[in-house]
């Protein structure tokens, strides 16, 4: 299949992150994955966390997957109404457990410090064994949704 070329894949949300790297997918590379303006506007808001946890962190934070379009999220098997589809939600790659806790409690400790919640802290696994920490964040309605389950 022919990989769609995502425009303004280069653009900058935030000083460390680009809209390429919340659009890409490495498993659908031929599926329009293009964000509204609506949605831009909630991976900026997202990249003001992950620029923190960044900082605090002490290196680059690597994205597995950031907005979906519908037809992605459907072709992925994502849920009907996740996060990602409205740019709220970011899944961020990890080496191990001990740094997907330390990005967990980093999280939590700038939801403490800035008086902010977020929707969603959870612990993703897949079929094969892979970890990730998914993080969310909408404009309102947060439900500080924190879910570790045995992995």
């Amino acid at each position: 299949m022919e990989e769609i070329v995502q425009l303004n894949a280069n653009a900058k949300l935030s000083e460390h992150f680009s809209l390429g790297e919340f659009t890409k997918s490495g498993s659908h590379p031929e599926v329009y994955n293009i964000p509204s303006h609506e949605a831009i506007a909630n991976l900026k808001r997202l990249c003001t966390w992950l620029e923190v946890l960044r900082l605090r962190a002490g290196g680059p934070i690597r994205i597995n997957s950031g907005y979906r379009s519908p037809q992605l999220n459907k072709k992925i098997g994502g849920a009907a109404k996740s996060n990602h589809l409205t740019g709220c939600a970011v899944d961020i790659r990890v080496e191990n457990m001990e740094q997907l806790l330390r990005y967990a409690v980093i999280l939590l400790d700038i939801s403490r410090d800035w008086h902010q919640d977020f929707d969603e802290l959870l612990v993703e696994k897949n079929r094969y064994g892979a970890i990730w920490l998914h993080f969310a964040v909408r404009p309102k309605d947060n439900r500080r949704k924190v879910c570790f389950l045995s992995v």
